[in-house]
């Protein structure tokens, strides 16, 4: 069996919104079957895999470093460990928070020292939900505006709003992928959607164009 690297450029992959689940009656792809056979050793599974997957990786851990080079490499990095570990995949798991969970570790030790990881308390009380990033864009234009905001924000913030609204993922997904407890994403969350709200009405746009949504106390 064997991996062979992603040769396709990915850099443009920066510029794009979202890249996250595909659109409805778009074909969905079985990403756990296909990890299943290449678990068992069949190397053009992997090779799907890879192509439906590394764009998704690079957006995240563009997202992550701020650097496309360096998101080209974590991605061939993360590949290359993915393919390693497919021995250990647990097929009860899903296939894309293992392979993010993955691909995070590898971000966090390219960055470590580069930069402190906040931390927060493990047990807060749970304020009210502000909006979403979908709920304030009304156009794709927005959708790429709001993101680019989301980029100036503090780096974990940045990253658990990517996980559940750019790609999709579930809360305990996230959770599982960010290696925190519930709570603590929750309370996260929250406090990256009132961050992005902030910068949203800071830079003279109203949630989706419409009446301001109050930003909960």
């Amino acid at each position: 069996m064997g991996f062979e690297p992603v040769t396709a450029d990915l850099a443009g992959a920066a510029d794009m919104p979202s890249s996250g689940p595909p659109p409805p009656g778009a074909r969905a792809v079985d990403l756990a079957a296909l990890a299943l056979r290449a678990r068992d050793g069949d190397d053009e599974a992997f090779n799907r895999l890879v192509g439906e997957c590394s764009g998704r990786l690079f957006n995240f851990l563009f997202r992550i470093t701020g650097q496309a080079q360096d998101a080209e490499d974590l991605v061939q990095d993360t590949l290359i460990k993915a393919f390693r570990a497919l021995p250990r995949y647990d097929a009860s798991r899903p296939w894309l928070p293992w392979l993010f969970t993955i691909a995070r570790r590898t971000a966090l030790n390219h960055l470590r020292g580069r930069r402190a990881v906040e931390r927060l308390p493990e047990e807060l009380p749970l304020p009210a939900s502000g909006p979403g990033p979908g709920e304030m864009a009304a156009t794709r234009d927005d959708d790429a505006s709001l993101w680019r905001l989301a980029q100036g924000l503090n780096p974990r913030y940045h990253e658990v709003l990517w996980l559940h609204y750019g790609e999709g993922f579930s809360l305990p997904h996230v959770a599982v992928v960010m290696g925190t407890n519930r709570l603590s994403l929750k309370v996260l969350l929250h406090r990256a959607r009132r961050a992005l709200l902030a910068e949203w009405q800071r830079n003279g746009r109203s949630p989706g164009h419409s009446t301001p949504t109050a930003v909960p106390p």
